[in-house]
């Protein structure tokens, strides 16, 4: 195609504008992120971050893992990004005499378009099925409609029908019309992506490549107040003000598709509770796009109503295909409530409850005492015993509990295994942190790492996910030589029936219907999810799934204390889980987690923790 010297200055007048308008734009987003400070490091670990850039951008994994069809659907628009890379650069050079394309591909060139031709069709049906579920299924998206996602889907098909028509070989006039419908479409883009939340196509890959290693990563704060302030340097205690935001927590808000998929698995929001993941992030855009710095996070962003209401199951966080990390803002305005404010927070009750008992239930240490005398549990003996059994507050001081500590006794002891429990044990803070109690956490933390030093304890096991996750994870956070080897019950049982110091009977489970509950920082968290399920199958029992399982499992409504505390709402989660459980037909709901089977306890006519179904099953060794 010819073009005359007038057209060819168009083109390139054209493509400055856009490119400068572009960029300015960009800077000024750009700045809005730049704005927060450092949190962490996140170079790291590079190539596993180039690798889940990778997976969970270009190969789009978790969109279309978290909704198959229309996961596909952006994959295949998406797709159509990446194919017309090329294109697009031959496009624009062809009115200056150079073709790209020829000198890249040579013979090949016909084969490429034939395929970016085949793509197109694919990128047409994508974005119409994604329109249509926007604009017209409004059953499937009831969210006020976006217009400019509207108008991106109407330039896609435009950018793809004149691609397509152009293999048509159209006459002259038709084609140079064609060529600048095809140009024109292609200059708007970027205008619209800025202004939209399609920045996400820019954001994105950035955002994933600087997530957190692990879901839900909390980083100690440094509470030496005494000299932070005759340091003379500003400080915060968690998030008290927008300046307090780092760039990662500000990039999210910027960077966030709105596909509401935070919200739809939210345990809370699945309740009818206020708590709204992507309304959050939103008001968090909204917030840092007004300019002033000195407003809370708590009110301007979320509201004390819904940041209560949070359980920390991480569903939000783990769904999102672009990287955003919920958690953090919600850990930090929960951080500024008790370190800062002092108000606000749901569960002050609960912490003082363990800061006078040290344990989450407000139980005299006598109670535990007791339980340690009567079930005539080993105490753990240095160079002796091989296991640690860290029983956790409900184990400890729930007397509901105590079938669950004498199951694991007959276990352990038809193993073989040479166990023992400490003589005092206290709160592993876990919940303490979650609610922002940082200070209590770190003064628990330190005592328990003191104790368990003190006895040498290399190998500990925990029927508490919420402990496992808090005795690996985050006590080697504030001593680095602190580094046992920390398993969950199911894991370390697994073990033992592979290793063959422990026999089940297959038939104990009699084909008993029965199912089983992941528990969220055992499944999302800790990603143990077929341990448990590999011993409820070899005792015989018939499992059948939960609609949402696994990492896509309901929370219990236990986290975040919600398992010793009242919550003044209409329908509470561990209801909502409950009428899930009940749609199985299950006549048994196995657990692996002790503030599970305490908040669902109703859900079916017989509630078992894990170890219960085992030393049920045990085949005695005489």
């Amino acid at each position: 195609m010819e073009f005359q010297t007038w057209e060819s200055v168009l083109v390139a007048l054209l493509v400055v504008i856009a490119a400068t308008s572009f960029l300015r734009d960009l800077g000024r987003k750009l700045a809005l992120i730049r704005k927060g400070n450092s949190d962490r490091p996140r170079t790291d670990r590079l190539g596993h971050r180039l690798l889940r850039v990778l997976t969970e951008v270009l190969l789009q994994s978790r969109v279309i893992g978290g909704r198959p069809v229309v996961g596909a659907m952006h994959a295949a628009v998406f797709g159509g990004f990446l194919f017309f890379g090329l294109e697009t650069l031959d496009h624009f050079l062809e009115p200056f005499g150079v073709g790209l394309l020829d000198t890249l591909l040579g013979p090949a060139v016909p084969a490429f378009k034939a395929l970016l031709s085949l793509w197109a069709v694919v990128v047409i049906a994508g974005i119409t099925g994604l329109a249509l579920r926007r604009f017209v299924f409004v059953r499937f998206s009831p969210d006020p409609k976006s217009y400019s996602s509207g108008l991106v889907a109407l330039l896609i098909i435009l950018l793809m029908a004149t691609f397509l028509y152009a293999r048509t070989e159209p006459s002259a006039g038709l084609e140079k019309a064609n060529w600048w419908a095809h140009a024109l479409g292609i200059l708007v883009f970027p205008g619209l992506i800025l202004r939209s939340k399609h920045f996400h196509i820019v954001m994105a890959p950035f955002s994933v490549f600087f997530r957190t290693h692990r879901l839900g990563e909390i980083l100690p704060l440094d509470l030496d107040l005494e000299t932070l302030e005759e340091s003379g340097e500003e400080f915060s205690l968690g998030l008290e003000k927008l300046s307090d935001l780092s760039w990662k927590q500000r990039m999210d808000f910027l960077t966030c598709v709105e596909c509401r998929r935070c919200t739809d698995n939210c345990p809370a929001a699945l309740a009818g509770q206020s708590l709204d993941p992507r309304g959050f992030i939103l008001q968090g855009r909204r917030a840092i796009s007004a300019g002033d710095d000195e407003q809370p996070v708590v009110g301007p962003v979320i509201s004390e109503t819904a940041l209560g209401q949070c359980t920390s199951c991480g569903a939000c966080e783990n769904i999102c295909p672009v990287g955003v990390e919920h958690l953090q803002v919600l850990t930090g305005a929960k951080r500024a409530q008790a370190l800062a404010s002092g108000t606000g927070m749901v569960a002050a009750d609960f912490l003082n409850e363990v800061e006078r008992t040290g344990n989450a239930l407000g139980a005299p240490t006598a109670d535990r005492r007791r339980l340690v005398e009567e079930e005539s549990l080993p105490v753990y003996e240095a160079g002796r015993s091989e296991v640690l059994l860290w029983m956790g507050c409900i184990w400890n001081y729930n007397p509901q509990a105590r079938p669950a500590v004498r199951a694991m006794a007959r276990v352990l002891d038809a193993a073989g295994v040479r166990w023992g429990v400490l003589e005092s044990e206290k709160c592993s803070g876990h919940h303490s942190r979650r609610q922002g109690e940082e200070m209590q956490f770190q003064t628990l933390a330190g005592e328990n790492i003191e104790a368990l030093r003190q006895a040498d304890v290399r190998h500990i096991v925990a029927p508490c996910p919420h402990c496992v996750h808090t005795l690996s994870r985050e006590y080697p956070q504030l001593d680095e030589g602190f580094r046992p080897r920390v398993q969950h019950h199911s894991q370390f049982l697994r073990e033992l029936v592979d290793d063959r110091r422990l026999r089940l009977d297959p038939a104990a489970g009699a084909a008993r219907r029965a199912t089983y509950h992941d528990p969220c920082f055992l499944g999302r968290y800790e990603g143990v999810f077929d341990a448990p399920r590999q011993l409820i199958h070899a005792t015989g029992f018939d499992l059948v799934e939960i609609e949402r399982h696994r990492d896509r499992a309901v929370c219990c409504g236990g986290g975040n204390a919600g398992f010793v505390r009242e919550q003044q709402v209409a329908t509470r989660i561990d209801q909502v889980r409950a009428r899930q459980v009940a749609e199985t037909g299950a006549e048994v709901l196995v657990t692996s987690c002790p503030e599970c089977m305490m908040m669902l306890s109703p859900a079916t006519r017989e509630n078992l923790d894990l170890v219960e179904v085992v030393a049920a099953a045990v085949v005695d060794p005489t």
